[in-house]
């Protein structure tokens, strides 16, 4: 064999122990059972213990840290609050330690070239602990350490409105509370991180004892406050309409004053529209509709509900009278007896609605009152103080009533028997003035409205003396889904 041949052959021997020596090297290095060299948790230096070492040790550690001493001191003395002594953890630090277990997962698992990476890339490192406080465990702490503080509750501002009708108020009342945000973050400040804190403090660290935490305080207020309700403009009574309670029966009664009550003290902001749709299924949940007259297709029948549209037809001449928008509103099928022709407002599940729209800037609110007399509703808001509204209605045109003949099989050929009689109709122009100091500087049509005449009934004998049908009869009416006006349900017979 030629001489380079055998140098060329040692060579590779050596470059192959050499090789398998830095791998046993590196292999060495990965699978050590100590810290890496110039590796800090925090200021804590862990370099050449052992892992196991290193997981007791950390633990020892950060409960050194979580023990640390605090006061909570209150530096204002007519808080009149005692000065609580407790811990870092008592008052909800928790240690975040996955940026220090997942490297030492690294050094402890893999193959050993893995762990020997790991170990190169984790030397002179300083990994920080996360140091975090549970807002909720230290609000419960203040709670139970401070419970005359929190026992204070802020309470709102009020609107009342007098006897009179005027506007008064009385304020909100705020009270004080720890500034828990300003505390959590003197907290974090106050930590010792690890290494800071000895397992063996020195005298200078016992004669410090805990750490004073002064107190700062912040104002709560209630979510309504003075200021609030005065910018909503609640000034005055703008306007006011009653109507009376005749011959009203229990039922009925029962309806006015339920649904009234639903809209007692509702408040309006400034172009929100009022649906009254949403009132009346309100009244049905909370109080229930008894038996009252209704209108069905045009006729007064036994029914449940009725009276609700005296609430909405009250409600309609207030807001009239203070010159707000009318979204949607409809008359009666037939005359109401307490409010005037063209001035009702009825209502049909589903097929009427009555809708105005607050066209103030201000707000809006509505009171009601219901006694055995008579149904009030009263606005108070902010429109100029020389503006007034006044209304009017016309009748334009009397509509005469037909008369309509049924059959009455019983009665004798040629008799006839008056069943009822026939009301008439009108044709109703109803006028809105607009007044600044009693001079009227503006007039708009409001509606005009039919209220259709109601016909004469008589009933006769069904055929002449013939044997033909009489003539005088009308051809049946095909079937017609029943209307309810003034009402949530009818006809209901006994």
């Amino acid at each position: 064999m030629a001489p380079y041949q055998n140098l060329t052959i040692r060579l590779i021997v050596y470059m192959l122990i050499i090789a398998a020596a830095a791998c046993l090297v590196v292999a060495l290095y990965g699978l050590q059972n100590r810290m890496p060299a110039g590796y800090f948790v925090d200021h804590w230096h862990v370099n050449g213990i052992t892992y196991k070492e290193f997981e007791q040790q950390l633990n020892e550690q950060i409960k050194l840290v979580q023990q640390q001493p605090l006061r909570l001191v209150s530096e204002q003395p007519d808080m009149k609050l005692t000065t609580v002594t407790t811990t870092m953890e008592q008052l909800g630090l928790r240690v975040s330690l996955e940026d220090v277990l997942e490297p030492l997962t690294q050094l402890r698992s893999g193959s050993p070239w893995s762990r020997a990476l790991s170990r190169w890339q984790l030397n002179n490192r300083h990994q920080a602990l996360r140091y975090e406080f549970e807002p909720a465990v230290l609000h419960g702490v203040l709670l139970q350490q401070f419970p005359s503080l929190y026992a204070q509750q802020p309470s709102p501002a009020q609107r009342i409105v007098g006897p009179t009708d005027q506007i008064s108020y009385i304020p909100d009342k705020h009270v004080s509370r720890i500034d828990e945000t300003a505390l959590l973050q003197q907290l974090r400040d106050a930590v010792r991180p690890l290494g800071k804190v000895s397992q063996a403090p020195s005298r200078s660290e016992e004669s410090r004892g805990p750490v004073d935490i002064p107190l700062s305080f912040v104002t709560q207020n209630p979510e309504l406050t003075l200021s609030i309700l005065q910018a909503q403009g609640v000034d005055r009574k703008i306007s006011e309409f009653s109507t009376p309670l005749l011959q009203t029966s229990e039922g009925r009664l029962h309806n006015v004053r339920s649904t009234a009550s639903t809209i007692h003290d509702l408040l309006m902001k400034p172009g929100e529209v009022f649906d009254y749709a949403t009132y009346i299924t309100q009244t049905e949940a909370r109080f229930g509709f008894q038996e009252a007259p209704v209108i069905v297709n045009g006729k007064l029948v036994p029914g449940i509900g009725g009276g609700i549209c005296q609430v909405s037809s009250t409600l309609y001449n207030a807001v009239l009278r203070a010159g707000l928008a009318i979204v949607e509103r409809r008359h009666h099928s037939l005359p109401v007896s307490y409010v005037a022709l063209g001035q009702d407002a009825t209502f049909a599940a589903g097929h009427i609605n009555f809708q105005f729209r607050n066209s103030t800037d201000k707000y809006l609110l509505i009171r009601t009152s219901v006694d055995d007399r008579q149904m009030t509703v009263k606005l108070f808001g902010q429109i100029p103080l020389d503006t007034t509204y006044a209304i009017e209605s016309f009748t334009i045109r009397t509509l005469q009533p037909e008369i309509r003949y049924v059959a009455n099989p019983t009665l004798s050929p040629g008799k006839q028997q008056l069943i009822s009689e026939g009301r008439p109709g009108y044709v109703v122009d109803t006028l809105r003035y607009k007044k600044q100091a009693d001079r009227i500087i503006a007039q708009e049509r409001i509606s005009q409205d039919t209220y259709a005449a109601q016909p004469t009934i008589i009933a006769i004998y069904p055929s002449t003396s013939s044997g033909q049908p009489n003539p005088k009869l009308q051809p049946s009416k095909p079937y017609e889904a029943p209307l309810i006006e003034d009402g949530v349900k009818g006809p209901l017979y006994r």
